[in-house]
């Protein structure tokens, strides 16, 4: 009985970080309150209360498996000693969370605004930002190196004007990219 509780618990709380994702999509942050999310569901405003206090708690539920995803890869990333090796690494890593991020969470990215507009959440997600920088480029990057970075980590415009290909096409297609932007750097043609 225990275990049958804990999991319509857990099945609750999925439903609505599910229900709140939808709503903030179809909606937008600030329009979506917890009594929208509870009238959609069915379900009284207390019972999202329970599980949630805060949007600003949901939308931390939303993005923390993404933060997860990418302090892992990060992790990951230190461990490679070969810079070339680590460098593509990153990439690969970052478009697979980047297309997975988007499919999910769209439009909320690092730079929409109920993000930026929250000091910890904001903070955490430049925290991650800076990190990958450094892995990719070193502790003192290149104006030019910056500048690579940060075009390649905001690829939320490209995904907005591809949402005809497929998952592995936009991998494939973003993972070219942002090959492209740090090799002709690294080669000096960029």
């Amino acid at each position: 009985m225990v275990s049958t509780r804990a999991a319509q618990a857990e099945r609750t709380r999925q439903a609505v970080l599910d229900t709140a994702r939808d709503l903030f999509l179809e909606h937008g942050f600030d329009a979506t309150s917890l009594q929208h999310i509870a009238d959609t569901m069915g379900v009284t405003k207390a019972n999202v209360y329970y599980y949630f206090k805060t949007k600003i708690a949901i939308l931390e539920a939303l993005l923390a498996p993404t933060v997860d995803a990418l302090t892992e890869r990060l992790d990951a990333a230190e461990r490679i000693t070969d810079r070339a090796e680590r460098i593509d690494h990153l990439i690969t890593t970052w478009v697979e969370q980047v297309v997975t991020a988007y499919r999910t969470l769209a439009p909320m990215s690092r730079q929409d605004p109920i993000v930026r507009r929250h000091e910890r959440i904001s903070r955490d997600l430049d925290a991650l930002s800076e990190r990958a920088l450094h892995l990719m480029f070193g502790p003192a990057p290149t104006v030019d190196e910056q500048a690579a970075y940060w075009l390649i980590s905001d690829l939320g415009v490209v995904n907005r004007r591809l949402t005809h290909l497929s998952d592995d096409d936009l991998r494939a297609t973003l993972t070219r990219l942002c090959r492209r932007v740090v090799g002709d750097l690294r080669s000096g043609t960029a």
